[in-house]
């Protein structure tokens, strides 16, 4: 289902770009096509910090993700965000950068004069619904204390009752049914008029205000040194080190990350492997008694771990913010088992709940991956308990809420048939293809 649409016209690698940004998304394509481009791009915009704070420049952006040599005077830039409750264009062209936020419901009418109010369609106000297009219900599956902060809306013991029997006996109610809304502003003994609904509304919103934050984690191809400068990065910082700002931002989030998660299974690569943090070192434990310190292990380790450990301390703080994951290359240094279960494990962890998940890749073992997770989500409406034994649910792909693009020459070409549900087979196939053409010429000499 598509979320933004991004135009990017010349800007580095990118000469005609014109793609739609769903829930997941994959760019494939060689060296210095312009995938990485295209994801810090997406990283730009989708951050929170970014789209609402004034003080932060798109060119300072720009710089901080080692693009902005990449401006010129045809650089043509947008980004066109589709939700409705906080909907915006972001905009470069002519060389100037332009915020246009539409406000939302409440910032439009919070400063209405009480007798401008009867020449709104009371309609407009009274169709949640229509409104949030589900967000708060969204929020409700997401948060561990719906029912504590819904029944909170009301201030008597009674009324809370009220709303248990009507609302909690009920499977499957759809929090933002018009019947819904009504039925609260009547154990509230309120009338049902245009101030009303727009200050239960925004009661709603601020109860649920992770709904709107959102924030992006991005975890760049150099992963491997973020535990090297992890320890010290405000120090390269406060000493002006050429390093790109996107990996000290990095190192302090995975600072973060291993001061918060303490263990990890690293089922991923071997069912008897374990991440553990003691003191200031990291280490993996090959057992109960063998470690080694994570500097000295396997490449693929050093490659893995900073996804897994950005990935699980981003719960911790799923009550303030959702995630747009950006992860680059996933499967450096993995063997193409482990990258399968890797795409699950960032299926499982990276895409429900709202929040996104964007991958680039040279693999078509990714590709591959992901097939298969959009074919069990295929299949598991017909047969879903067999399709849940081969592949758990959770980690099933909604071909709705995926898209995925090939990057060459400067442009997109779209991989993704909505009709099949699925990555077309050439583009997985085209790189084996390469391999067998050249093995048949060999054998026919």
């Amino acid at each position: 289902m598509e979320r933004a649409k991004l135009i990017v016209k010349n800007f580095g690698p990118l000469k005609d770009i014109e793609i739609e940004v769903r829930e997941m998304v994959t760019f494939i394509g060689a060296q210095a096509s312009g995938k990485s481009t295209l994801a810090k791009l997406i990283s730009i915009f989708e951050d929170d910090d970014f789209r609402r704070n004034s003080e932060t420049t798109f060119e300072s952006e720009l710089r901080k993700y080692n693009i902005y040599s990449y401006l010129n005077q045809n650089t043509f830039i947008q980004y066109k965000n589709s939700e409705f409750v906080y909907p915006f264009t972001l905009r470069f062209s002519s060389g100037k950068f332009e915020k246009q936020t539409i406000p939302n419901i409440i910032e439009l009418f919070r400063g209405i004069k009480k007798e401008d109010i009867p020449k709104i369609k009371f309609k407009t106000i009274k169709n949640f619904k229509f409104l949030t297009k589900g967000s708060i219900d969204h929020s409700k599956l997401n948060d561990i204390n719906f029912k504590i902060k819904i029944l909170n809306l009301f201030p008597e013991n009674e009324q809370k009752t009220k709303f248990k029997n009507y609302y909690f006996n009920q499977k499957n109610k759809d929090f933002f049914t018009e019947d819904l809304v009504d039925e609260i502003l009547e154990i509230l003994d309120k009338e049902k008029n245009f101030e009303n609904y727009l200050e239960l509304y925004e009661t709603l919103v601020n109860i649920f205000s992770n709904i709107f934050l959102y924030d992006s984690i991005y975890i760049p191809t150099e992963r491997n040194i973020l535990h090297i400068i992890s320890t010290n990065t405000l120090g390269l910082i406060n000493n002006n080190i050429q390093i790109p700002k996107y990996l000290l931002n990095s190192g302090q989030e995975y600072e973060k990350a291993i001061n918060t998660v303490n263990e990890l299974s690293l089922s991923i690569i071997d069912k008897k492997i374990k991440y553990k943090r003691e003191g200031q070192n990291s280490f993996i434990y090959h057992n109960e008694t063998e470690k080694v310190n994570l500097l000295e292990s396997a490449s693929g380790l050093q490659s893995i771990i900073p996804i897994l450990l950005l990935v699980e301390y981003s719960k911790s703080l799923k009550e303030k913010y959702n995630f747009n994951f950006v992860v680059e290359e996933p499967e450096l240094n993995l063997y193409p088992k482990a990258q399968h279960e890797l795409i699950k494990y960032l299926v499982k962890n990276c895409l429900f709940d709202r929040k996104n998940l964007i991958l680039t890749t040279h693999s078509p073992f990714v590709l591959a991956s992901v097939n298969n997770l959009l074919l069990a989500y295929n299949k598991g409406q017909k047969y879903p308990k067999e399709a849940n034994k081969i592949i758990k649910k959770e980690s099933w792909i909604d071909p709705k809420n995926f898209i995925a693009y090939e990057l060459k020459n400067g442009k997109a070409k779209l991989i993704m048939n909505d009709k099949l549900g699925q990555i077309a087979d050439n583009m997985i196939d085209s790189v084996s293809d390469t391999f067998v053409d050249e093995f048949d010429k060999l054998l026919d000499l």
